[in-house]
């Protein structure tokens, strides 16, 4: 048995951000799940893949519900892995899409997690949030001795400490506990040496620079915080 379960990640929203080996995966693909947080919700990922995708290929929607329970959560997980092992063994190339990386906080992993391992799998990279940040707004993660580090943020999350403790820092899931980390950027001084993007490559895009105004309604679920404790001014000619 020469099918494959494909982990595709297809990049944040800008579609000539897709990576040939994710569109030349697409093409090999019988089935392609596509992950919704709830029934009907849609999915992004599609909208960027679907011009690459062969005619016909079969579309199946999966739900990876937010329950509070850890143990249902990982009951519905199970449950997503056996529907893939399920048209695995009827023959079928599946692939799973995913926005920005398919290793970077990605439901893929999921999937992974309770796979069997007689399956075969192939994992196709995709670009994250941060790193179409820094190059498309010209600025460097970190450089020379920097350190970085990628948070996904929640309300149990020590936002001071890990300013205190880190020169570069990536907060992911930003409107989980969008209002503590704007009281911790006040308090550690590290206000304006940040940028905050909304929707990163689409038509959608918002890019800030002063996050003073903002409360966490208007914050959309694709928000990416980063703040340099160098700052930005070196960077901001460049910033386009």
């Amino acid at each position: 048995m020469n099918n494959k379960f494909y982990g595709i990640g297809v990049g944040v929203g800008d579609p000539e951000e897709i990576t040939l080996k994710a569109i030349n995966t697409l093409k090999k693909l019988d089935v392609v799940l596509l992950p919704e947080a709830k029934k009907d919700d849609g999915s992004v990922a599609y909208e960027i893949a679907k011009p690459y995708m062969k005619e016909g290929v079969e579309k199946i929607f999966i739900e990876f519900p937010m329950l509070k329970s850890l143990e249902d959560r990982e009951r519905a997980r199970k449950e997503n892995a056996k529907i893939v092992e399920k048209l695995l063994d009827e023959g079928k190339n599946v692939g799973f899409l995913t926005i920005g990386d398919t290793m970077t906080y990605s439901t893929y992993v999921y999937l992974l997690e309770h796979l069997s391992e007689k399956y075969l799998v192939e994992t196709v990279p995709g670009i994250s949030s941060f790193v179409d940040m820094a190059s498309r707004f010209n600025f460097p993660l970190m450089i020379g001795d920097e350190n970085l580090k990628v948070i996904s943020l929640n309300k149990n999350t020590d936002i001071e400490f890990e300013l205190e403790n880190n020169d570069n820092i990536v907060f992911m899931k930003v409107k989980r506990n969008f209002e503590n980390l704007k009281k911790a950027l006040i308090k550690s001084g590290d206000f304006k040496n940040l940028i905050m993007v909304s929707n990163c490559g689409k038509d959608t895009q918002k890019v800030y620079f002063d996050i003073s105004d903002l409360n966490e309604d208007e914050i959309p679920y694709f928000t990416t915080l980063i703040v340099k404790k160098g700052g930005f001014n070196k960077w901001k000619k460049f910033i386009l």
